[in-house]
């Protein structure tokens, strides 16, 4: 089962990061390139059991996932477990801890491969971890540029 982890430091209070990390608008700008859109499906607000969807292009066609808030405990963690093609399954979890510097963000994800993209996974397996350290990274872009 592969797996991505990535720590970096954001220079902003925790409660900032939580807002933008958290706020389904902007979702798609941290997923990267390829990414159509996400948009929740539960009613009320995001917090433990909200369910949302994400759509994106990939190899080509367009791929519906669906996910389910697992742990949700502001601001210091937040977990999705997610279902649908070209996954089986799939899970992230984010932590944040105040610090000095800033805020101490540690992103991890594992997924469980359908058949068809463990055959494939050598040649798509570099483009999604260079595709998470960059989504992980222009948060930290994103988040620090705006406005204290």
């Amino acid at each position: 089962m592969p797996q991505f982890s990535e720590t970096i430091v954001i220079n902003r209070p925790i409660d900032d990061v939580w807002a933008f990390y958290t706020d389904v608008f902007n979702l798609p700008r941290l997923s990267g390139a390829g990414t159509i859109g996400w948009r929740q499906t539960s009613p009320g607000p995001l917090g433990a059991g909200s369910t949302l969807q994400g759509r994106r292009v990939f190899l080509g066609f367009e791929a519906r996932n669906n996910y389910r808030v697992t742990e949700w405990d502001p601001p210091h963690a937040v977990a999705l477990v997610g279902e649908g093609w070209p996954f089986r399954s799939g899970r992230a979890h984010m932590t944040l801890e105040s610090r000095a510097d800033g805020t101490h963000v540690v992103v991890s994800a594992e997924i469980e491969l359908q058949p068809a993209m463990k055959l494939l996974w050598p040649l798509v397996g570099p483009s999604l971890r260079r595709r998470f350290h960059t989504s992980v990274a222009s948060g930290k872009m994103l988040i620090e540029a705006q406005p204290s």
